[in-house]
């Protein structure tokens, strides 16, 4: 998408003029069809521009798609017009990072920053319908939030490692991995990152539960749900017998649902003998039943 808005420019031509003579929808998912006509309009290798796309999957009812060789749940890479952004990368790189089409990335771990959802001078969301790739569709420049926090250590790794995936930077993933909770050690992506969901979403036991899928969901709450979860997951990692207590601010759905759909078969393991835990660390006198995953039990995990 960044490649495409600088081409634009370059071009003289505006975005939806030129999202029209190329025939695409960024509103629809892209398809490998359009990989093929993007990269000849843009002069590229088609195999680096299909690495470069959000690739919609068509079994599965378009629950899942493709990013940089990754295969992603379609909430954690959406496709849709909303974009985020660091402007102070924009600034010195002069290009958007292929991170930010995530929503498992909520800041830039460069310059410690959540990422930017909304321009500072109209209030309206970022989108890449706009007139450059530094310029808001209102004709401001892009400028970092004034009221910034900067971003958490936790958040900083996570950051940090899915980065390095994404890039398929595997010393980088390997190293990276070692600040994170053990418990997401050999997991994908999408995996991590739905195993970070199911332990952070509560904010305490009985909270409703703070929906950060949706596009609304401001990026500093979706920050302060990692911390949770990894903080969640760090305490279950290191302790030797887990207490029943410790799975009252786990959100059971997404767990349930992560066993269910996995992205790769050993996500639905990991999820699966997470549940098997839970049920065990019951009280004797309540029922063991409810919802169960699919396939069967990890017996000997």
């Amino acid at each position: 998408m960044s490649m495409m808005l600088r081409a634009f420019q370059a071009n003289g031509v505006a975005y939806q003029e030129g999202m029209q003579w190329l025939g695409l929808d960024r509103r629809q998912a892209l398809v490998d069809s359009d990989v093929v006509a993007l990269a000849w309009a843009l002069h590229a290798e088609v195999d680096d521009v299909r690495r470069r796309m959000v690739l919609l999957e068509w079994r599965g009812g378009g629950r899942w798609v493709h990013l940089a060789g990754q295969r992603l749940s379609r909430w954690i890479a959406p496709t849709t017009m909303l974009a985020k952004l660091c402007p102070e990368c924009l600034r010195e790189a002069g290009y958007a990072r292929l991170v930010w089409l995530t929503r498992a990335v909520p800041g830039c771990c460069r310059h410690g920053y959540s990422l930017l959802q909304e321009c500072g001078g109209c209030h309206r969301p970022v989108r890449w319908a706009r007139p450059g790739l530094r310029i808001c569709q209102c004709g401001r420049y892009f400028k970092p939030a004034v009221d910034g926090r900067l971003l958490e250590p936790e958040v900083r790794a996570w950051i940090g490692w899915a980065e390095a995936v994404l890039q398929d930077d595997v010393a980088a993933a390997q190293d990276a991995i070692g600040g994170l909770p053990p418990l997401l050690h050999n997991m994908t992506l999408d995996g991590a990152y739905r195993m970070i969901e199911a332990f952070g979403l509560l904010k305490a036991p009985g909270d409703p539960v703070r929906d950060v899928r949706h596009s609304s969901a401001k990026l500093p709450e979706v920050g302060a749900m990692v911390v949770r979860g990894l903080q969640r997951l760090w305490d279950i990692g290191l302790a030797r017998d887990v207490a029943p207590k410790a799975f009252d601010v786990v959100h059971l759905p997404v767990l349930r649902e992560l066993a269910d759909e996995p992205a790769a078969e050993g996500d639905g393991q990991r999820a699966a003998w997470l549940l098997d835990l839970h049920r065990a660390t019951r009280p004797t006198g309540q029922h063991r039943v409810g919802a169960r995953p699919r396939r069967q039990m990890p017996l000997f995990l």
